[in-house]
């Protein structure tokens, strides 16, 4: 995948580059915003990582131009001191993301695996037609699909707080996206704040902004999140993962639609429409003392809960079809048909990674599969998935060998971390949020037991 860093500042473009090393990424440059636009047009990047802010000059007018000639790069915007006017502008102009300096390593990787991630499942599960992408419906028609077109019918237009709900990769954002284009709210900014992807001790600046000093690190005056979708939409993805702090402050949010920065004493009013989603069960949460019942109740105000895949397997045969044909438009090769046989092996499979892993799966079978009917590839691929499903050492059964108790807590647990790699087909991040662990520490741990990712590097 190839990645454009456009920054007129030489030290960030290398932070950057540094920081997606060991991702295998295809790194180009530019210090010059005169000729970011040529870059574009000529090296065509998968992801845009653009500075709001260059000398004497602001890249919103590239973004605009970007829209006028219909050139479509995923962009993630970055700024160490940008309005809040300039960050919501930027979010209606298309960006993905707003990412506020200094850079946090871990939060640019997984923002970058969302964005590519998102943008996939947002173009897969519109209709397979030639309307423009504001049109979205959800591919399928189970019973449970139809349930959720209905309730964003029901709730997109009534402006209340929605919460979603549904296990990892069911496609709560693509809901989430449809509340907000079906709403009176569309022409305003869309916020995405991943919950689970910002470290505890930075999720209130995140969410509310910061002052100047208020912290080691705050550099410069920031703008929060719920701020920039002022009249707009904020999408609080994985809300169960706010820490106790988090949520009061949240909760009081909700109450008042007041905000207060970190380290400021000056309140401001909003007005943003909050749609929240989470993969845990937040009752038991709050059983567990995890998650304060004042807070769940205001959230859940209007509730779609997404189906797993295994329980709606009407929807696979459309959803897989459409992703190798997006796949095979994409590698410039003819749409293929699918045999079956090979929906049958499709159907037998339980998808516990839901679309997500669907959309890997087709991925895999478009890459290595040159026939123009699949058949056999497809039961290659689901076999290898099948063997990966269970580490070769299981607790549960007596060890085939004695060994010291380290060696055997060490092998075991470099057999599960290569499990849960495979899992997530070889995204470190991605398996640091299943693991529940830094991704720092995860690396750490690959390096330790000799583990390669995908691509073939070791703990890359």
């Amino acid at each position: 995948m190839k990645i454009l860093i456009a920054d007129d500042e030489a030290a960030i473009r290398q932070s950057l580059r540094l920081i997606l090393s060991s991702e295998s990424y295809e790194i180009l440059e530019s210090g010059e915003l005169a000729e970011v636009h040529s870059l574009i047009i000529k090296e065509q990047p998968d992801l845009l990582l653009l500075d709001i802010h260059f000398k004497g000059a602001t890249s919103l007018d590239l973004m605009r131009r970007m829209i006028s000639e219909q050139i479509q790069v995923p962009t993630i915007v970055l700024s160490g001191a940008a309005s809040a006017a300039e960050a919501a502008l930027a979010i209606k102009l298309g960006a993905y993301d707003f990412i506020e300096k200094p850079i946090s390593a871990d939060r640019l990787r997984l923002t970058i695996e969302r964005c590519l991630e998102s943008l996939s499942l947002r173009q897969s599960l519109q209709v397979m037609t030639n309307q423009p992408s504001l049109s979205v419906e959800i591919i399928g028609q189970s019973a449970e699909t139809k349930k959720i077109r209905r309730a964003i019918e029901q709730y997109a237009k009534k402006d209340v707080k929605v919460l979603i709900t549904g296990e990892t990769g069911v496609g709560k954002e693509v809901v989430a996206q449809s509340i907000w284009k079906s709403s009176e709210r569309a022409a305003r900014p869309f916020i995405i704040v991943n919950s689970a992807a910002i470290p505890d001790n930075l999720i209130e600046s995140e969410l509310f902004g910061h002052r100047k000093g208020s912290f080691t690190g705050a550099v410069s005056d920031q703008v929060g999140k719920i701020e920039m979708a002022d009249r707009g939409t904020l999408f609080l993805d994985e809300i169960g993962d706010l820490s106790p702090s988090a949520q009061t402050k949240l909760l009081r949010f909700l109450e008042s639609g007041e905000i207060q920065k970190v380290g400021s004493n000056q309140i401001k009013k909003v007005d943003v429409r909050l749609v929240a989603a989470t993969s845990r069960d937040l009752e038991k949460e709050i059983e567990k003392g995890l998650f304060r019942p004042d807070l769940f109740y205001r959230l859940n105000v209007a509730r779609i809960s997404i189906a797993p895949l295994r329980e709606r397997t009407e929807d696979v045969a459309p959803l897989f079809s459409y992703f190798v044909n997006g796949f095979c438009s994409k590698f410039g090769e003819a749409p293929k048909v699918i045999a079956q046989e090979a929906i049958d092996a499709l159907l037998e499979h339980s998808w516990p990674g839901n679309i997500r892993e669907l959309r890997n799966v087709a991925e895999r079978v478009s890459l290595i599969s040159d026939a123009r009917i699949l058949r056999e590839h497809l039961a290659q691929v689901l076999t290898n998935l099948h063997r990966t499903k269970t580490p070769q050492t299981q607790v549960s059964e007596s060890p085939r060998e004695i060994l010291p108790l380290k060696e055997f807590k060490n092998k075991t647990e470099r057999e599960y971390i290569e499990f849960v790699l495979n899992h997530t087909g070889g995204s470190i991040t991605q398996a640091a949020l299943l693991l529940k662990i830094d991704r720092t520490y995860l690396h750490q741990k690959m390096v330790t037991h000799g583990i390669s990712n995908k691509k073939g590097q070791k703990g890359g």
